[in-house]
This record gives structure tokens, C-alpha cells and sequence, in this order.
């Protein structure tokens, strides 16, 4: 009686491990299968650009490098979050003073939260984005910067509340109406190209 059950729990313990691993072995097929069509260049051999900054990096998980023009680039934690750009020099809204208080307060911009749309024109990054900061003051949700353009050659930072304000600007610069690019989309284009976008240097 001992020795039947004994066979018997040995028979349950073997089929458990046998239906674990046919489990996992499904799991991580599944993920090569997705890793190869999510993140992978579909048959595009990978582009070594001559400044790495431009180079899709196969080896880096997960995929959330998306370059514009040296050294700004969009970024994500991974690949449902929105995407962030980061901004040549961080640029500033100063709160009114209050009676109480003598100092000039700042909130400053490091990073463009929540992009939703750039483009790319001979040397010049515009973006948008209607994020707001919850948490700031709200003198500083009602004048937050939606619009931003920044010059590369020339070191310039620039934020706009409105629109108005930002396409007056662009225009001093002989741009008149940019070339948006959905930054989804355009990581999809960096990846099946294996490392190429219109702007990059080496891919025109």
C-alpha cells in the first residue's frame, strides 16, 4: 500500500514537472517570438552610423531610444508609456512675487512630459505636448509651455504657452509649417529600418 502511493505521488510530482516546463517552454517562445517582431529589425541589417548617438543599440532593453538631432532625443520607460524629450537647456516660468515673499520662485523644464508630436527641420527640434503638472502652482498650470523649439546650432531653448505665440517664433526662423512626426510611428520606422530616420546624418 506504502509503495503504491509512493509510486503513485512520484507519477503526479513527474507530470507536474513536465506540465511546468511545457508551461515556461511556452512562455519563452512566446517572448522570443514577440521580442523578434516588436523590437527587432525585420530582415534590415542594423546601420552603424559614425556618431553612435544615432545607432539602434539591438542589445538594449527595452527599445526606448529615439534620437533626433544630437543630443536630443525622446526616450520611454517601456513600450505603453508616453514618451519624454529631453530639452537642449531647461528653460523657466517665474511665479509672480507675493507680498510675503521678496524671492522670485521658478518651476523649470527639463524634459518635454507626454510628447505627442515633433519634427525634425535643418538643425531646429519643434515639439508639442498638452501635458500639465498637476502638482505645480496654479499659476503655473494656467501659463504651462505646450510648444517648443530649440535650435541647435545656435544653443537656443525656447517654450511657448500657444500656438500663436510658437508659429510667430518659428517663422523668424524661415519655418513655416513643420513636418510632424507621431513619435509611435516613428520609432516603428527606426526599428524596421534598422537604425534610419529622415533627419539622421548618415541616412540621407
Amino acid at each position: 500500500m506504502v509503495l503504491d502511493w509512493c509510486i503513485f505521488d512520484g507519477c503526479v510530482y513527474m507530470k507536474r514537472k513536465i506540465f511546468y516546463f511545457v508551461i515556461l517552454f511556452n512562455i519563452g517562445l512566446l517572448g522570443i517570438c514577440f521580442f523578434s517582431i516588436y523590437f527587432r529589425p525585420r530582415g534590415v541589417p542594423l546601420v552603424q552610423h559614425s556618431d553612435p548617438f544615432y545607432n539602434f543599440n539591438d542589445s538594449d532593453f527595452p527599445r526606448n531610444h529615439l534620437p533626433l538631432i544630437n543630443p536630443i532625443e525622446a526616450t520611454r520607460e517601456r513600450s505603453d508609456a508616453p514618451w519624454s524629450l529631453s530639452l537642449l537647456d531647461n528653460i523657466s516660468i517665474e511665479l509672480p512675487k507675493s507680498q510675503e515673499q521678496e524671492v522670485l520662485r521658478i518651476y523649470s523644464y527639463f524634459y518635454v512630459e507626454e510628447l505627442e508630436k515633433f519634427a525634425v527641420e535643418d538643425g531646429v527640434v519643434l515639439a508639442y505636448s498638452p501635458y500639465i503638472d498637476k502638482q505645480a502652482e496654479p499659476y503655473i498650470q494656467d501659463n504651462y509651455y505646450h510648444w517648443f523649439v530649440m535650435v541647435i546650432s545656435d544653443d537656443v531653448t525656447a517654450g511657448f504657452h500657444t500656438e500663436d505665440e510658437f508659429r510667430q517664433y518659428i517663422q523668424t526662423i524661415s519655418i513655416q509649417e513643420p513636418n510632424w512626426q507621431n513619435p509611435d510611428e516613428a520609432f516603428v520606422n527606426y526599428v524596421d529600418s534598422g537604425g534610419c530616420l529622415d533627419w539622421i546624418p548618415d541616412c540621407k
